[in-house]
């Protein structure tokens, strides 16, 4: 019973959504919708402009979370439970007032950003920080990190070679 009413929960929205796309013309079921948007010009740009948003996302998350995680690992076990707390703030705090604060911040002279993509992946950033915190601490806590550094310190490697490429 709970497995069909999950697999309900999350299949009846998706096959609303596409059965609503396939109604571009009143009483019939076809493709145009989908025709329409692909044969748009715009589309492809839209598309990669969001593409590449999320590229540079992950890019800045990653170079933001993973050495952060990886050095309360290390050297910071005692600061584990604030990042844990702070990882939780954007669930806590509803999105449009995280983006609403990020205007506000970021639209001040020194840092003119409003009107940029700059404001749209530091809020994707933002709002991504708790899943993306919790999947490089799960695959931290995997691994035995103080001795993964010690052998590649031994070995001669500094910082940077042992984050990307120890770590």
């Amino acid at each position: 019973l709970w497995v069909v009413l999950g697999i309900l929960y999350f299949f009846v929205p998706l096959y609303a959504t596409f059965d609503f796309s396939l109604r571009a013309k009143r009483g019939v079921l076809s493709f145009a919708a989908y025709d329409n948007v692909f044969h748009d010009p715009k589309f492809f740009k839209s598309f990669g402009f969001s593409v590449e948003m999320a590229i540079l996302t992950i890019i800045v998350s990653l170079v933001i979370i993973v050495p952060t995680a990886y050095w309360v690992h290390l050297k910071l076990p005692s600061f584990k439970p604030v990042l844990d707390f702070i990882t939780l703030v954007p669930f806590v705090i509803p999105a449009i007032v995280l983006v609403y604060g990020l205007i506000k911040t970021y639209s001040s002279e020194p840092l003119s950003f409003a009107n940029s993509p700059a404001l749209l992946v530091a809020a994707y950033v933002v709002l991504s920080f708790p899943y993306m915190y919790r999947a490089v601490d799960t695959g931290l806590r995997a691994m035995d990190v103080r001795t993964l550094t010690e052998a590649a310190q031994s070995l001669g490697a500094g910082w940077p070679t042992i984050i990307t490429q120890v770590i």
